[in-house]
C-alpha cells in the first residue's frame, strides 16, 4: 500500500462534550503546521446478535451514516469558521476497527490521531482502550489523547 506523505491530523468525533476539546486541539495543530484535517466517526453494527437480511442491514447502516454526516458537517463548519481549513470526513464501523487502523496506516508516520478522554469517568473511553490495549502494536501513527477537561486557554498553551 502506498503511503501518503503529507502531514495529517485525524480527530475522532462523537456526541460528547469532550470531543470539542479534541477538535479544537487538532484544528490548532493543523493550522499551525499547515496540515490536512479529517474528522473520523464510528457507527455501531446494529445487526450484531440480530437476524437481519442484508438489505435491512444496509438500510440501517445508511440511516446511521446519514446521521454521522450531519455531525461531521457541524464539526467541519466549526473548523472552517475558526481556521479556514476544509476538513475531510471518514466513517467506519466500530466492529471493523482493523479497517480504521489500515486507513490510518496508509498515511505516513507524521500523521496523528487525536482523541479526548471523558470528563466524567476519568479514564479513556472504549475506543482509546481498543486502540491502545488491543490494537496498539498495529497502529503506526502517533495517538494523542487530550484531557477532556482542558479549557481553550490551556489548549493554546500546549500548541
Amino acid at each position: 500500500m502506498k503511503k501518503i506523505d503529507q502531514r495529517n491530523y485525524f480527530v475522532v468525533i462523537d456526541d460528547s462534550e469532550e470531543m470539542w476539546t479534541a477538535v479544537k486541539f487538532a484544528t490548532k495543530r493543523a493550522k499551525t503546521t499547515k496540515s490536512n484535517l479529517t474528522t473520523i466517526s464510528f457507527i455501531e453494527s446494529i445487526s450484531d446478535g440480530m437476524m437481519l437480511t442484508p438489505s435491512t442491514e444496509k438500510i440501517l447502516d445508511k440511516e446511521q451514516v446519514s446521521s454521522e454526516k450531519i455531525k461531521h458537517k457541524e464539526v467541519q463548519d466549526f473548523i472552517f469558521k475558526t481556521s479556514k481549513i476544509k476538513a475531510k470526513s471518514e466513517i467506519f464501523k466500530i466492529s471493523e476497527i482493523d479497517d480504521f487502523i489500515n486507513f490510518l496506516n496508509s498515511y505516513s508516520s507524521n500523521s496523528t490521531i487525536v482523541l479526548a478522554t471523558s470528563k466524567d469517568i476519568g479514564k479513556p473511553g472504549p475506543l482509546i482502550d481498543k486502540l491502545i490495549y488491543e490494537k496498539g502494536n498495529s497502529l503506526h501513527c502517533p495517538l494523542v489523547i487530550i484531557n477532556g477537561n482542558l479549557e481553550d486557554k490551556e489548549i493554546e498553551k500546549i500548541i
